[in-house]
């Protein structure tokens, strides 16, 4: 799933300078080493969006998923769920998380198989308008039969591919967990956005709630 959404998010994000009409090629700021050589590097608009938002997307896909397959709410004593064994709730949404991670996996990989099967057809025939979207003249059906045609040459665009992961799991990712850790999105007291201070507020308050009923407890039976 986290491949297929990060190939996704790639092509889209040169797709959207195709349709914009935006040049992804534009250079936007350069870097000139003082070699023998002269290096010269530009950085172009095509990649400061892919490594921006294209990586952050993708980290905020993964964490999503790993949120969802982890659900708390369908989890014994969640909000779905219950701690009593004798309950007809208990066990009924356990796997709910795990079944919906697989359909949006799915679709996920239907929708990047679509999107890369598109960038390749206009890599291949070297075409300036998106197929189906942009040129009506072209159906789903040549599209689905161009793929006989493509060469490995038509699949560059995987380079991209691994620079967007490379940030996405090195850069962004190590920062996002860090961040919702510390529970500064959530002012340390939302659900979800509080990080590890709402957590450990959360535990003191079910703790000092045991304790209350165990004394009240001994107080009646003395």
């Amino acid at each position: 799933g986290s491949f297929a959404f990060g190939v996704a998010i790639t092509n889209v994000c040169y797709l959207w300078f195709i349709a914009t009409g935006r040049d992804a090629e534009e250079e936007v700021f350069s870097i000139d080493l003082n070699t023998p050589d002269s290096a010269h590097y530009a950085v172009t608009a095509g990649l400061v969006m892919l490594v921006t938002v294209g990586s952050g997307l993708h980290t905020v896909f993964d964490r999503f998923i790993w949120s969802v397959s982890a659900c708390r709410c369908c989890r014994a004593g969640g909000t779905f769920e219950t701690n009593s064994i004798n309950s007809p709730r208990r066990g009924r949404w356990q796997d709910v998380g795990a079944y919906l991670v697989v359909l949006l996996v799915v679709l996920v990989i239907a929708a990047a198989t679509f999107i890369v099967i598109m960038r390749a057809k206009m890599d291949n025939e070297g075409q300036t308008e998106i197929p189906y979207i942009q040129d009506s003249n072209t159906t789903l059906t040549d599209i689905v039969d161009s793929v006989k045609d493509f060469t490995i040459e038509d699949f560059s665009f995987m380079k991209a591919y691994c620079i967007e992961f490379a940030v996405s799991l090195f850069v962004y990712y190590p920062f996002f967990e860090t961040v919702l850790f510390s529970g500064v999105l959530g002012c340390f007291r939302l659900p979800g956005l509080g990080g590890r201070p709402y957590e450990v507020r959360k535990e003191e308050k079910k703790n000092n709630g045991r304790s209350g009923a165990r004394r009240v407890s001994a107080v009646e039976m003395t």
